[in-house]
């Protein structure tokens, strides 16, 4: 595996996405539960720590000003769900199912995606430093202005996925096919490859960025 080199290209116009709108919701409970459907709720300002939401089924909640400590959404399924504000720290996603989820200006630092299907997703302006998102599903996902940094990405399938202004630095891709992808505008130094960079065939990288991963195979660039 190489480590490859390089950053971005000027930034580009972006596309915006909506974020859902809902109808009146009503309160969140204070309490964690299993196995459970939560809809129609709002939480806001709440705080859990080693709480356990495994199993359970988050449809048409917004969640604003959250704290979240070491807790566990194993096998979690969360359909049309906005996220403002919020924390997650050192919290467990493995086996979960997230699909038209908006997350905005929030931080996910050591949360462990492991086999996490991903759709229709955005992430704007949040932090995903620490995180393991080994073997999932990233369907049409948005990342803008979001930060997968020092990371793991490995073996993961991706499709229609877009980076805006997003940071990749120190990951690790290996075996995750950026094939149609655009990283142009994407910091990617650092990342890890397989030797030949078969994790970029099909990918649209800027010439900067090529001449990083040229230096890697050891060849020369005359200016």
């Amino acid at each position: 595996m190489l480590k490859a080199g390089g950053n971005t290209g000027q930034r580009q116009g972006r596309e915006t996405e909506a974020k859902p709108v809902f109808p009146p919701l009503r309160p969140m409970a204070v309490e964690a539960v299993e196995e459970e459907e939560i809809s129609c709720v709002s939480g806001e300002g709440l705080a859990f720590a080693e709480a356990s939401f495994d199993l359970s089924e988050f449809a048409t909640v917004r969640l604003s000003g959250c704290k979240f400590k070491n807790c566990s959404f194993y096998r979690t399924s969360l359909v049309k769900v906005l996220i403002e504000n919020c924390s997650f720290a050192g919290c467990r996603f493995e086996g979960g199912y997230w699909q038209n989820v908006f997350a905005e200006e929030s931080k996910f630092t050591g949360c462990d995606f492991n086999e996490t299907v991903f759709k229709d997703t955005v992430f704007r302006r949040c932090l995903l430093q620490y995180a393991n998102l080994n073997g999932s599903v990233l369907r049409q996902v948005v990342l803008d202005e979001t930060r997968l940094t020092d990371s793991e990405l490995s073996e993961c399938k991706v499709q229609g996925l877009q980076l805006r202004a997003a940071d990749l630095t120190g990951t690790n891709c290996f075996k995750t096919y950026f094939s149609g992808t655009d990283l142009t505008d994407t910091e990617i130094g650092g990342i890890t490859l397989s030797k030949d960079f078969a994790e970029l065939r099909g990918a649209l990288i800027t010439p900067y960025q090529a001449g990083g991963l040229v230096k890697l195979l050891g060849i020369k660039v005359q200016s």
